[in-house]
């Protein structure tokens, strides 16, 4: 039976290091990802909350997720047009991340849409889950 290596980032071994800039950006006090882990997961969510054509010279960089909000569909229909928009933007601009399930259900009374993303990045055995609300 294969057994899976997980990948060492070598910015990881340095604890000082900053990889990158962390989500939801604040005003004033920037914090910074200092494992590739943690960055990965601040760029999945990026990605899945950016709408296609809203970054410049990138038109698409970004999910169809949106055009899903504001649709008027059950909560299973919901999570698959969902899971497919976000597996789109993934294969495109994050190959190396693995979907196993998508859930999105929606809170009408409140006007949000809470979307759970459960994923894996190829080389690493832990698997993960990314939460979004969206407000509608």
């Amino acid at each position: 039976m294969a057994r899976l290596v997980p990948k060492i980032y070598p910015e990881d071994l340095n604890v000082n290091t900053p990889i990158g800039v962390s989500y939801p950006f604040t005003v004033g006090n920037v914090k910074q990802n200092y494992l590739t882990t943690s960055q990965i997961h601040d760029n999945l969510r990026n990605l899945c909350l950016t709408m296609k054509g809203e970054r410049p010279m990138q038109p698409t960089f970004g999910s169809d997720l949106y055009h899903l909000l504001f649709e008027p569909i059950e909560d299973e229909i919901l999570s698959q047009a969902a899971g497919k928009a976000i597996r789109e933007a993934i294969e495109e601009w994050m190959p190396f991340i693995q979907i196993s399930d998508v859930r999105a259900t929606s809170r009408r009374k409140e006007h949000i849409v809470l979307i759970e993303v459960a994923y894996s990045i190829d080389g690493w055995a832990a698997a993960n889950t990314l939460n979004m609300s969206v407000r509608i």
